[in-house]
């Protein structure tokens, strides 16, 4: 196994068949995990909410980025650990990273309990999830659909609400020794000692992809 960097594209093509949410998200950087000569997973880096980017850090002085997407389809054990765990060292230190973990799909944050993470409690990043034909429905899903005021159109067409699921927070640092212990002292959310529990669940939903691993011109 071995983590490549990717194209815009390809990181398209993966997020849009096979993560759940088949959305993608903007993003500064992409990896996928080669084995035999294919692309066999994908993790994605992008930009983290406005509020994570204001109140995560005291006077922040590194770039941080979240872990948006990750998907796998291979089956080969500690997969998706290596994909993250060696795609971190693929970005620019020093960095922080945030990613969650979606309590809604069965997600505890297993691959990042694995690759130590630190893991800051659970959060709600929405205000409600939608009924929509009996499938609970994130209201970013619903504006990529073209519904602009997802809250409005509920009520117009009779659709339930629902409270959205906790996500579980968890953050990781690049650099050196020196950099990572300066980085956590400026964390400003309480630090959880203990992981979240849950049943091992795959991302993998869709269709197998069979793509060949490609050299991306830097």
């Amino acid at each position: 196994m071995k983590v490549v960097k990717l194209s815009k594209s390809e990181c398209d093509e993966w997020v849009k068949l096979k993560h759940y949410s088949r959305r993608v998200p903007i993003f500064w950087a992409g990896f996928g995990l080669e084995i035999g000569g294919m692309i066999e997973g994908v993790c994605v880096y992008g930009q983290p909410s406005p509020p994570i980017q204001k109140h995560a850090f005291k006077d922040r002085d590194f770039q941080l980025f979240e872990l948006a997407r990750l998907v796998v389809q291979t089956t080969k054990k500690n997969a998706a650990s290596f994909l993250v765990g060696n795609s971190l060292q693929m970005l620019s230190a020093p960095c922080a990273v945030v990613s969650y973990a979606d309590t809604e799909q069965g997600h505890s944050g297993i691959v990042y309990q694995a690759t130590n993470w630190i893991y800051t409690g659970a959060t709600k990043s929405h205000d409600k999830a939608y009924l929509v034909d009996g499938v609970r429905t994130h209201p970013m899903t619903l504006r990529d659909r073209g519904i602009t005021d997802p809250g409005r159109w509920a009520k117009e067409h009779g659709i339930q609400t629902v409270p959205p699921m906790e996500k579980h927070r968890y953050f990781q640092f690049v650099g050196d020794k020196r950099q990572r212990r300066s980085m956590l002292a400026k964390l400003q959310y309480p630090i959880v000692s203990s992981y979240p529990k849950s049943q091992h669940s795959r991302y993998d939903d869709g269709p197998t992809i069979a793509m060949a691993s490609q050299p991306v011109l830097l």
